[in-house]
């Protein structure tokens, strides 16, 4: 891989610091094939990400969901903290069979955002910090009622009511009697910016020239089309699809045709990406947004910082958006195209008292009532869980 490249950029970025140095040493004494696990025994954190990226770009190791794997090396770390070992399988095993097992089913071409792998984390910490709780009250898993469930809600944090899913799980398996807690929820519109705010952004972007080029159609995404920016950094080069007069961006089941002037900035984008291609990275970067890192597109972090060096707060500005394209009926129309999930069409429309959230209800209602009678039908062909 190394040598197709000019050798002395190579030497050049491999001695550069100390811990590059003793990586490569490492695998260049190494037996067997160059794995992520065999990577992974070398090198670590920052320097192992750098090294994966370049070697998944070269077509050396195949793409991973890496948010994914971070979690699976995180997941006996955090159930260290638990004592009782039978208590510590439980968890670990109600973890791999439910939100693990939720991104393991993800289509390959929609890895596990940060958001999501954030969102996990927090549900096993608030499952591992109830039973944490238990002792202190003269109580464990299996004597646990529903009293210390309601005493240990109301004496904390609305992130404890992360902890649902888990006991319904235990509950279903014989672990626990039958226990259970209110769903986790947050006001959608609690942080959201004024209308007036966000279309000031959207003139800033259009019409002040010192804005960087990348910028410029990535804050417009996000404020018209409430994209956030995990999902503007996912975006690739193939997913702009133009036919000389119309531009459409493939955003969720079906591409969507983009207005101007975003749709000029797009293709300024495209015959000028943005962001240098690593020195090391085998050609032009197929991403919209690249990344520092070979082969990877930019980090959503990153995304975010430059955003907000601008005054554009992504999440109460998404909220924004959201909001106003949910009082346009009829919102089920265009959330496949926009990549939104029907529940939080629904969700946006009932917060934005738009004249089809009853129907939007409605319609959720009648779907999960058709797909839980549908694995009804199939119980009996369905693997169960061990």
């Amino acid at each position: 891989m190394l040598r197709a490249l000019d050798a002395r950029t190579v030497l050049r970025w491999v001695h550069k610091t100390p811990a590059r140095r003793a990586v490569f040493r490492a695998l260049a004494t190494a037996t067997g094939p160059l794995t992520h696990q065999s990577l992974d025994a070398v090198a670590d954190g920052h320097m192992a990400d750098q090294l994966r990226a370049l070697l998944v770009a070269h077509g050396i190791l195949a793409a991973r969901d890496e948010h994914l794997a971070r979690i699976e090396r995180w997941l006996p770390k955090a159930l260290g903290r638990l004592p009782d070992v039978g208590e510590r399988r439980i968890v670990e095993r109600w973890a791999r069979w439910q939100p693990l097992r939720r991104l393991h089913r993800q289509p390959e071409h929609r890895p596990t955002g940060p958001g999501q792998a954030c969102g996990i984390r927090q549900e096993i910490r608030a499952v591992v910090r109830l039973l944490e709780w238990l002792p202190a009250q003269s109580s464990s898993l299996a004597s646990c009622t529903q009293d210390h469930i309601d005493a240990y809600l109301v004496t904390g944090p609305a992130e404890r009511l992360r902890i649902r899913s888990f006991l319904h799980w235990t509950s279903r398996h014989n672990h626990t009697r039958a226990l259970t807690a209110p769903f986790y929820t947050s006001l959608l519109a609690a942080d959201i910016i004024a209308a007036e705010t966000r279309w000031r952004l959207v003139h800033r972007l259009i019409h002040e020239p010192d804005i960087f080029i990348r910028d410029r159609p990535a804050g417009l995404l996000l404020l018209l089309l409430a994209q956030p920016p995990s999902r503007i950094c996912a975006l690739s080069r193939d997913d702009v699809l133009g036919d000389g007069t119309t531009l459409r961006l493939r955003l969720g089941t079906h591409p969507v045709e983009i207005p101007p002037p975003l749709d000029g900035m797009l293709r300024e984008l495209l015959r000028h990406p943005a962001g240098k291609a690593h020195r090391l990275e085998p050609g032009p970067s197929r991403w919209l947004f690249p990344g520092a890192r070979a082969g990877r597109p930019m980090e959503p972090v990153s995304l975010s910082r430059r955003l907000k060096a601008l005054g554009i707060r992504p999440q109460p500005t998404r909220n924004a958006s959201l909001m106003d394209l949910a009082a346009e009926p009829p919102a089920f129309v265009f959330s496949p195209l926009l990549g939104f999930s029907e529940q939080t069409a629904a969700n946006w429309m009932s917060e934005s008292g738009g004249d089809d959230a009853r129907y939007a209800a409605h319609r959720i209602r009648g779907k999960t009532g058709a797909r839980s009678l549908d694995r009804g039908d199939r119980v009996a062909q369905a693997p169960r869980e061990p």
